[in-house]
């Protein structure tokens, strides 16, 4: 993740950037090393997973921590800004909903979930956050983990969740803003027009899951991103740009979770 000082004074160059690292890791061969691009969240009680899900425990706990607070029965969900793929495959595959559509911007990671997540009811589709093409009332639950601060305009992606959603239908949402940015930002989900079901500052949680994921997430930029880019890798991966194995650090950011119902 890129610094305060790129995100508040140089906008441009920071979704640049971000987007430049994004299709870096997006044209990535099949890995099974990197299917989530979330921080993590470490659980007070560990989730039960399969073996081959292990590799893969905190960031996918943070996809859990959000599933687990709906019923998903007979449901159709979107995900928005899916990646490459992974939260959605769990979600299909421990919460069962009908059916499942990741949406991403990128064209390379939208290929990888089409050949990697081959789920009956699972698909994905190329799309715009900030310009969703589908009709009114079409999904049963909105999905969006840490990417709306990417968003050049996120209130034209929250509109687009209200509009999608059908009356009784569940947004679950979570991400970090800095701490200036955060009250402005909890009032901006707050008056998108859906009730708010539940809402947790999970930032310990996803500190601790960074602390415990350090290994594997120093591993994975040291096996894949050039020397030269290694730093900024770090950072967007959580870690200590100088010095990866001190303790990971969200500087001055809080992170949030939410449950939100359209009513």
């Amino acid at each position: 993740m890129i610094n305060r000082t790129h995100v508040k004074h140089l906008p441009f160059l920071s979704r640049w950037l971000t987007r430049l690292q994004y299709e870096f890791i997006s044209a990535l061969k099949p890995r099974q090393d990197v299917l989530f691009m979330n921080f993590g969240f470490a659980d007070s009680v560990p989730v039960p997973l399969e073996p081959q899900d292990e590799i893969h425990r905190y960031p996918l706990q943070l996809y859990h921590h959000l599933a687990r607070q709906i019923d998903w029965t007979d449901t159709d969900a979107l995900e928005v800004s899916s990646g490459r793929g992974g939260g959605a495959s769990y979600i299909m595959r421990r919460f069962k909903p009908r059916s499942y559509l990741g949406v991403d911007f990128s064209a390379k990671a939208v290929e990888f979930c089409r050949n990697h997540h081959v789920i009956p009811g699972l698909n994905f589709k190329h799309g715009n956050a900030e310009d969703l093409q589908f009709a009114d009332q079409s999904f049963d639950t909105v999905v969006n983990v840490e990417a709306s601060l990417y968003y050049p305009h996120a209130h034209k992606f929250f509109s687009h969740v209200r509009r999608l959603l059908k009356t009784g239908g569940h947004f679950l949402y979570t991400d970090l803003r800095f701490e200036e940015e955060e009250k402005a930002w909890i009032e901006q989900v707050k008056s998108i027009g859906l009730k708010v079901i539940r809402e947790d500052d999970i930032t310990d949680n996803v500190l601790k899951g960074l602390e415990l994921d350090r290994e594997r997430r120093i591993h994975i930029v040291n096996s894949h991103a050039p020397a030269f880019l290694r730093r900024f890798f770090y950072l967007m991966s959580g870690l200590v740009p100088h010095a990866p194995t001190d303790t990971p650090r969200l500087p001055n950011r809080r992170y949030w979770s939410f449950v939100l119902q359209k009513i």
